[in-house]
């Protein structure tokens, strides 16, 4: 009795902003209910505040009690009312696996991908449900033609998992990778297209940036660089990990070819979910063996399906989309501001984000001084309950401001880090 009635106040939060759209507690709880929607209630939005609403997102949240969490670039926490129809979907599948699987859970799954197409401004028939952004560019550079020799543009900041479809296409493929090392912090849009130009040859058949640099938090201008190559025979791939769930996506109007992430970092959702956006005039260059089957969530070349999890993106997609993705990319940028700000005022470290509002986003990195190393810090901050992130690069520190940290969040932050500088 206790647990439903926990449950009956999850679904009515203090100010009945967030809710279950078309579900009840006792459903949840019995597993008697065949699916439902996140949502906010915006009936009235024009009168609720962005710090009410925001502080009705981080009460969603399951972080444990005092912890001060700045690493969504790694890994976002989930809502509870995710969790909550992930963990009931999964015991409802058991008790049933394969009525289950490949009947009504089956069914809804397969509606994810027309959730995730309308989250990111794509069609229906452009979405693959993969498992994360790593999986995701691997399928693209595992599945297309190559002649020995030709060339892959990108830069030294791109993150690992990104690099490992390129390293195939290299050491199986004779691919020729060109890494342009990238300023930092960046100055202009121009600047960038500029570095882009300059290194384009006859050679290059794939260009990969990322939206969003895991290292430096700076956004590339992705539409400006589709234009650029416009008419070229160079495939585009954007590595989109830390941008989607932060900004605002629309992806036809972006221009890029491919563009792959994850779901489980700025989306907040099920942990192994992911998207691989395929423009539809590329689609044929292709040819993986995952995708033989066709782009359904299940098929023969697919195999067996994580269904809840699937369908747990799809609700977290659509608790986005409910709350407003441009609202949410207006808090992230407004929290970066101050946090950037501030940090300015920190003697003897040095911001590697760049501060000009075009190029930023929601993560802003900073590196250490001399003598002290910033794995030491993470761990010490660690300590006290902060979750930061240490960089391989430039002894830094990234800190992610998404929509549900705040101000005294990094204020506390930077008051540790004085601490650990003097």
């Amino acid at each position: 009795m206790n647990n439903l009635i926990s449950q009956n106040k999850l679904l009515n939060t203090r100010r009945g902003l967030l809710k279950a759209g078309g579900i009840s507690a006792l459903a949840l709880m019995t597993g008697t209910a065949k699916a439902f929607s996140q949502g906010v209630d915006f009936k009235n939005s024009e009168n609720i505040s962005d710090d009410q609403l925001f502080a009705e997102v981080r009460a969603e949240l399951m972080l444990k009690p005092g912890l001060i969490y700045l690493n969504t670039g790694t890994l976002g926490p989930a809502p509870q009312l995710v969790f909550d129809k992930v963990s009931m979907m999964m015991k409802r599948l058991e008790g049933n696996p394969a009525a289950e699987n490949f009947g009504p859970m089956g069914q809804e799954m397969e509606k994810t991908r027309a959730k995730i197409a309308s989250f990111m401004g794509a069609d229906e028939d452009e979405i693959i449900l993969t498992r994360n952004t790593t999986e995701g560019i691997s399928t693209v550079c595992s599945g297309i033609d190559w002649t020995a020799g030709d060339e892959i543009l990108t830069t030294n900041h791109e993150h690992g998992g990104a690099e490992t479809g390129l390293n195939f296409l290299k050491a199986t493929k004779g691919a020729v990778i060109k890494k342009m090392t990238m300023p930092y912090p960046a100055q202009s849009k121009k600047q960038l297209l500029d570095l882009v130009k300059s290194n384009l040859t006859a050679k290059t058949k794939m260009l990969l940036l990322s939206h969003v640099e895991t290292v430096t938090g700076l956004r590339w201008p992705i539409k400006e660089v589709s234009e650029l190559i416009k008419g070229r025979d160079i495939l585009f791939i954007v590595d989109g990990a830390q941008a989607p769930g932060m900004l605002h996506i629309d992806l036809h109007d972006l221009g890029c070819d491919v563009y792959a992430c994850s779901g489980h970092k700025w989306i907040m959702g099920p942990k192994e979910t992911g998207l691989l956006y395929m423009r539809s005039a590329v689609q044929a260059q292709v040819n993986n063996v995952f995708l033989s089957g066709g782009y359904r969530v299940y098929s023969a070349s697919s195999g067996t399906r994580n269904a809840p999890n699937i369908i747990g993106f799809g609700d977290v997609a659509q608790w986005h989309m409910a709350i407003g993705t441009k609202r949410i990319e207006k808090r992230c940028m407004e929290l970066a501001a101050y946090c950037y700000s501030e940090m300015a005022k920190v003697e003897g470290i040095k911001i590697i984000s760049s501060d000009k509002a075009e190029l930023g986003s929601a993560i802003v990195s900073f590196s250490l001084p001399e003598g002290k190393k910033n794995g030491d810090f993470r761990r010490i901050m660690n300590d006290k309950n902060y979750t930061i992130k240490s960089l391989p690069q430039y002894n830094a520190i990234r800190i992610s401001n998404h929509m549900f940290t705040t101000n005294e969040d990094v204020d506390k932050m930077l008051a540790e880090l004085k601490i650990y500088l003097a």
